[in-house]
């Protein structure tokens, strides 16, 4: 399940939501393989939605061509990851152009999550995060990164952004997977420890593996990130998605 929501601040404003996702199983020859990622445009970018939805749909359109010809991940390494990046910073300095502006005015993080049968892999740059389950153990796979200043972030439009792009793969699968903005992050992280709140998640994951209807849990979920308690924590977009592996 997954939501993306403005935050009360863009609806006092009249801004669109900056934050974009996308969340599917694609099915490959080696198995059903899930694929999810979310992009946080920047605040103060002026077409930070166009530059986060973009990143997006690029970046979703490389990951399902790649899991045709490599189901399991196998040569699934950086150098691809930084290919898909480039092609993606190249369409966002093409509408920059077009609008005759900075390519910073479509400012995006992004953080990815590709899980198969037997490898998993994923990339971010940025702040917002993805947090592994298996068997009720929990993590997270890269901590919200910070940028020069404070209260800032390193984004996919940014000169060096090589150079604050992580990337891992493992020879493992999980049964749990969630990723967030950073709207959510003071809600699903613990930070002093720098492990998932698991008070806020259990419940999530819970509903969800009991639940039977997708169309009533994203209801259930855009109630849940509209309720007041979730609204008080920040005024900013938030976006989640939550998964967890079917038993058979």
């Amino acid at each position: 399940m997954s939501c993306s929501l403005r935050g009360p601040s863009h609806e006092a404003s009249g801004a669109p939501c900056q934050d974009s996702a996308w969340v599917d199983v694609v099915d490959t020859p080696a198995g059903g393989c899930l694929v999810a990622g979310v992009a946080d445009g920047a605040g103060s970018a002026r077409f930070s939605d166009e530059g986060s939805s973009t990143t997006c749909k690029i970046i979703a359109e490389n990951v399902v061509s790649h899991l045709k010809t490599d189901p399991q991940l196998a040569g699934l390494q950086r150098d691809v990851v930084l290919q898909w990046c480039d092609q993606t910073r190249r369409t966002l300095q093409e509408m920059s152009r077009d609008r005759g502006c900075e390519v910073r005015e479509f400012a995006t993080t992004l953080c990815v999550a590709i899980v198969a049968e037997t490898r998993s892999a994923f990339f971010q740059i940025g702040d917002g995060a993805i947090i592994l389950g298996s068997h009720d153990a929990f993590g997270v796979v890269f901590w919200p990164q910070s940028g020069e200043y404070a209260n800032s972030t390193n984004f996919l439009t940014a000169d060096n952004f090589e150079s604050h792009l992580e990337c891992v793969k493992v020879e493992r699968s999980f049964t749990d997977v969630a990723l967030l903005t950073d709207g959510m992050e003071r809600m699903g992280l613990h930070f002093s420890s720098k492990t998932p709140y698991l008070p806020f998640f259990t419940p999530l994951l819970n509903t969800l593996r009991a639940a039977d209807d997708s169309q009533i849990l994203g209801e259930e979920l855009r109630r849940f990130l509209q309720s007041d308690s979730v609204r008080n924590r920040s005024d900013d977009d938030k976006t989640i998605i939550v998964a967890t592996r079917c038993a058979h």
